[in-house]
């Protein structure tokens, strides 16, 4: 598998043939907030699932989840993670264009993956799903934009990114649709992945909900997080990624405000960590317009926030 991987021109599936290492990191924030709010048994959908990092996590709470993607190394990978974790997921190798929508569904995750089709593709499939998905159901993207001072790298390039988003796009569809907006996120991010080098990506997050209706289903808000002092961008730049948290609160000083995700469970790793943990935990310190992620203890991702930082959480009646 690793020598087939190698020869690929998908960047990631070098990081996929590694059996042993989690190369795009555990469970995203967003997925951790809105699971608590997910009606029993939802059916998830996710494209460009990659090794599972989001599926997996989901599929511990006895949804039924559909994940793809592109690269036979990562369901491969995908599948042995889940027969480790003892979960069960419907996985298949598929292209987005080729890619055909439950009949209805509760949540749909496309992480870095729809900016790899054209316009002409995405936009069809995300007015088909915004019509299968039952009142309640969130849609989760992400996307790397490209952007002067930090363009489309050249591994993404080579892989096929079509720079086919424009920022405010998709929060633009869903307004008009009628939607809830939780999250519309922009922001840099520097961050490292199996045989890649440090590299920066400007990617929008967007988080939005159907909406509820007269179903008796939690409903979610999004707090800002309070915004505190500064890192110099000397010193923001200086940081190194796999510096353990209580080195980064000698120099910097306790975050003025941050952002905990955690499980027990044992759930996919960290960037460049063992592929399946015994717990994860996730904290975001927030310094300012600056960002550090840190997981299981160890800072493995910066960020330069240009939209104010937040959460999602359960809202009280």
């Amino acid at each position: 598998m690793q020598e087939v991987a190698k020869h690929s021109p998908l960047w990631w599936d070098s990081g996929y043939a590694e059996p042993n290492v989690s190369c795009m990191g555990g469970p995203s924030p967003e997925i951790f907030e809105i699971a608590p709010a997910l009606r029993t048994k939802s059916v998830v959908v996710e494209l460009g699932c990659g090794e599972g990092r989001n599926a997996l996590y989901l599929a511990h709470f006895d949804h039924q989840v559909i994940a793809t993607d592109i690269s036979e190394t990562a369901i491969s990978k995908l599948n042995r993670l889940a027969g480790d974790l003892g979960v069960n997921i419907t996985s298949g190798v598929a292209r987005v264009e080729d890619f055909q929508p439950h009949a209805y569904l509760d949540i749909f995750i496309a992480h870095c993956v729809l900016h790899f089709t054209e316009r002409g593709v995405w936009k069809p499939l995300v007015t088909t799903l915004i019509n299968r998905t039952r009142p309640g159901g969130f849609h989760c993207f992400t996307n790397t934009l490209d952007q002067p001072d930090h363009p489309i790298s050249k591994e993404s390039l080579a892989s096929g990114h079509k720079k086919s988003f424009q920022r405010g796009e998709l929060e633009a569809i869903y307004t008009e649709a009628g939607w809830e907006i939780l999250r519309s996120d922009h922001y840099i991010k520097w961050d490292s992945h199996p045989g890649i080098p440090i590299h920066s990506h400007c990617i929008e997050k967007v988080v939005v909900r159907r909406p509820i209706g007269s179903e008796d289903l939690p409903r979610m808000r999004a707090e800002l997080i309070k915004e505190a002092g500064i890192i110099p961008s000397k010193q923001f730049n200086s940081l190194k990624l796999g510096t353990p948290r209580d080195a980064i609160i000698e120099i910097l000083g306790s975050p003025p405000a941050s952002h905990l995700v955690t499980t027990d469970r044992k759930t996919v790793g960290g960037n460049n960590r063992e592929a399946i943990t015994d717990g994860y935990v996730r904290e975001d310190m927030i310094y300012g317009h600056h960002g550090l992620q840190f997981v299981n203890g160890t800072l493995t991702g910066k960020y330069r926030y240009f939209t104010p930082p937040v959460r999602l959480s359960i809202r009280d009646e």
